[in-house]
């Protein structure tokens, strides 16, 4: 079975996802998120949109976030657009890149499991999982009862 780190997920630039997305692995997004995305590697390519918090160890953004960004190490690459406030324990701004919200640094470790950490089994199902993650959120998902009362006469 592949670590977490060796999984990858591919967003292409004509997919629109609705709902959340939480991955330990990578997750490239050149498509478009509506919703929050957490994962250890996430890179959002040029043409790629997040509406919604981000959450990540290693965050790489080309493309658009509406949203929050939460992130161990930040890199803004010329054509990044943010509107939102970004949380960083590093930072790395290329000449270009837009930023529209407040930055606050920090030492100390940053909470980037907002997403997968304990929920009411109603929450999960407004999460897209991967990899290992995709697994422990469906062993922790009640099974739906199927059986349906008979009509009276």
């Amino acid at each position: 079975m592949k670590s977490p780190n060796e999984t990858f997920a591919v967003l292409a630039p004509n997919l629109v996802v609705s709902g959340n997305l939480v991955s330990e692995g990578n997750i490239h997004v050149d498509g478009t998120v509506e919703g929050d995305v957490q994962t250890g590697h996430l890179t959002i390519g040029a043409s790629g949109v997040v509406k919604g918090r981000v959450f990540g160890r290693e965050v790489k953004i080309s493309g658009r976030v509406v949203g929050s960004i939460t992130a161990c190490e930040l890199v803004l690459e010329e054509s990044a657009v943010i509107e939102g406030d970004i949380h960083y324990q590093s930072l790395s701004v290329a000449r270009g890149a837009r930023m529209n919200g407040n930055c606050q640094f920090s030492e100390a470790d940053l909470d980037i499991t907002v997403l997968s950490g304990k929920k009411p089994a109603a929450k999960a199902e407004d999460t897209l999982a991967f990899g290992d993650a995709a697994m422990e959120a469906s062993a922790t998902q009640k099974p739906a009862s199927r059986a349906k009362a008979a009509p009276s006469t």
